[in-house]
């Protein structure tokens, strides 16, 4: 398979090239041949470095989808628990989950797990993940919060966050990024005062 590094390289070099590819003609446009075209490599070059279809798509979705779980951490790492959740409304709500073309990716990849049970249950896998990051971040500052009710609250998030930037690139006025956030920190204000805890108002930053 030859040096790791250069293995990595390729593989890095392929994965780029199929992001830009389902970004334009969508999955089912991106057969490997025109990946391979836009990564100037040969059809075994890409089995070589990346695998299968079903092996390069899992590998695309890790691709676009680990960033946005890398800058989750990354803006909640080193802070206590009570200032995790202003962080991660600021997170979710922020410029950080602005439009870009892996966006285009995950729709179509999404789009595609509609017909095809596997990759529907990859996605799965890394949303429920984040459903559960999310709701332990909750439930860390929240003690008395229950599992069922976090999780809840978790899936709310994750539903206004992408649906919001979703919807991004449509003529809505800017108050609506504003808002949204506003009505997450209102959830979280009532969350803690159901459970005894002293509402923030300060978490919009």
């Amino acid at each position: 398979m030859g040096r790791p590094s250069l293995a990595a390289e390729r593989r890095k070099q392929v994965l780029k090239a199929a992001a830009q590819s389902v970004a334009r003609y969508g999955l089912a446009g991106s057969t490997q041949e025109r990946i391979a075209t836009a990564a100037g490599m040969s059809r075994s070059h890409i089995r070589h470095y990346v695998g299968n279809r079903d092996q390069l798509i899992d590998a695309l979705w890790d691709h676009v989808i680990t960033p946005y779980f890398d800058s989750m951490h990354a803006a909640l790492a080193d802070r206590a628990p009570d200032a995790r959740l202003p962080a991660l409304v600021d997170y979710l709500f922020g410029p950080q989950m602005a439009r870009n073309e892996d966006d285009l990716v995950i729709e179509s990849l999404i789009t595609g797990a509609m017909h095809d049970v596997r990759l529907r249950g990859r996605i799965y896998e890394s949303y429920s993940r984040l459903e559960r990051e999310i709701a332990e971040t909750i439930r860390a500052a929240i003690p008395g919060c229950g599992s069922a009710e976090s999780l809840q609250h978790a899936y709310a998030f994750i539903c206004m966050a992408f649906g919001h930037s979703t919807l991004a690139p449509l003529p809505f006025p800017g108050s609506r990024q504003a808002g949204m956030k506003a009505i997450a920190v209102q959830m979280l204000a009532a969350l803690e005062a159901d459970h005894g805890a002293v509402p923030r108002g300060s978490a919009a930053g």
